[in-house]
Parts: structure tokens; sequence; C-alpha cells
């Protein structure tokens, strides 16, 4: 019966070694952080040349985009204004209707359509400056 008593002494004696030793964790190694350069210009501009050209594209983009006639699109399908003026500046859809944007300088073309049959039902050319509604589209008061 002494036996008995002095093995699971024995045994309490070696689980309770074994669950109170630390176990060593690996030290976590971190890396210096180096330098990545992403993208490099061909040519640097100065800040003068830089705002010119950003200035001059602008001014491409504007001339480019002439929405003279827009309000004939009226009750046509959506994918004719697409075509004839590029993609939408913004778009969003509902489930009857879906409202679009052009910007243009300082008016903006929103442009109402019937998401079922993509049919143009309203189209209202706004100055934001005058915060006016326009009858047509005019390239002096867009721009």
């Amino acid at each position: 019966m002494y036996k008995n008593f002095v093995f699971i002494g024995f045994l309490l004696f070696l689980v309770s070694c074994e669950t109170t030793t630390p176990v060593a964790e690996k030290p976590k190694i971190i890396l210096e952080p180096s330098e990545k350069i992403i993208y490099e210009p061909e040519e640097r501009l100065s800040s003068e040349d830089a705002e010119e050209q950003a200035i001059s594209e602008d001014e491409e983009l504007i001339e480019i985009q002439d929405f003279t006639g827009i309000k004939n699109y009226q009750l046509k399908p959506l994918t004719s204004v697409i075509a004839n003026y590029g993609e939408f500046d913004f778009s969003k859809k509902e489930k009857e209707f879906e409202l679009h944007r052009y910007n243009i300088g300082k008016c903006r073309i929103f442009i109402q359509s019937n998401t079922l049959d993509k049919k143009i039902i309203s189209i209202t050319i706004f100055n934001i400056e005058n915060k006016s509604t326009l009858n047509s589209y005019a390239k002096d008061l867009c721009h």
C-alpha cells in the first residue's frame, strides 16, 4: 500500500515538474526597413513646368468635350450619348431611374434615364458658379 502512495507521489512530482518548466520562445527577427523606389520619371519637371503642363492638358480635354446639342438626346437611348461624349464622370443607379453626370469646368450636365429601357428622360445643365440651370449648353458659360 505504501508502494502505491510512493508511486503516486513520484508521478505527481514528475508531472508537476514537466508543467512548470518554461518553454524557450524563438526570438523574433525584425528586419530593417529599406527604401524602395516605386516610380521615377524619366525627366524631372520644375513645379512651374508641371503646372503649365497640367493646365494645357485640362485645356485639351475641355476642347475635346464640346457638349453643344446635348439636349437633342432627350428620349433617345443612353448608349448614343456615351458613344458621342464618352463615359460618365459619375453614375448612380436605383430601381427605376439612373442619374449620370458629366463634369465640364464650371458646369455639370445631369442625365436622368429609365433603368429598364435605358431611354433618357431629362437632361439638365447646371452652372456651379451662378447656381443656375441653362436651357442649352454654352461654352462661354461653362469654361
